[in-house]
């Protein structure tokens, strides 16, 4: 905690540099927790557990980037309490520079993950879409254990579904996360 308030501290005097340190931060937890913590549950959850997974963290990054900010205390306390003509406006530039210092950490935390793909893969082949699951199984030989067993996918193991057939899936559901 102390190491990402210090992080936010240099991203208030350094704009540019600090957006960079906390983008980096964050890629490298989202790495780290992505390996340690993450592991699809291969069953019909896969959706729900996939999505809390990829979006909870980042969430919770944009709350603590609002928690974290002396500008957001500011603003909260009467910056401009004074000025009564031009404290709509102030309040609002005051807003928008704080949200944007706040949205570093977690597009960063999306857009690593969606990179990484361990996520979004999940959380697809937990989906009950029956023409995206017809998509990404259609032109299959075993359509139909395809549709059936696609929440194991992500584990490899305990599906009738030939390797090469999985392989294929995964693949195309990795290459869309990263579009």
């Amino acid at each position: 905690m102390d190491k990402f308030k210090t992080a936010l501290n240099i991203a208030n005097k350094q704009t540019n540099f600090g957006f960079g340190l906390v983008a980096l931060l964050t890629a490298g937890g989202e790495q780290i927790f992505s390996s340690v913590v993450f592991s699809c549950p291969c069953n019909e959850l896969n959706f729900l557990y996939g999505m809390v997974f990829l979006l909870v963290p980042a969430l919770a990054l944009l709350l603590l980037g609002y928690i974290l900010s002396k500008k957001t205390w500011k603003l909260l306390t009467g910056l401009c309490q004074h000025r009564a003509k031009l404290c709509p406006w102030r309040r609002l530039a005051a807003f928008i520079n704080i949200s944007i210092t706040a949205l570093v950490a977690p597009s960063s935390w999306i857009a690593v993950a969606l990179l990484n793909g361990n996520y979004y893969e999940c959380a697809m082949t937990g989906t009950n879409v029956s023409t995206y699951i017809k998509l990404l199984c259609g032109d299959k030989i075993s359509l139909v254990h395809c549709q059936k067993e696609l929440y194991r996918f992500p584990c490899g193991t305990g599906s009738s579904v030939p390797q090469a057939d999985i392989k294929d899936v995964l693949l195309t559901l990795r290459a869309q996360s990263q579009v």
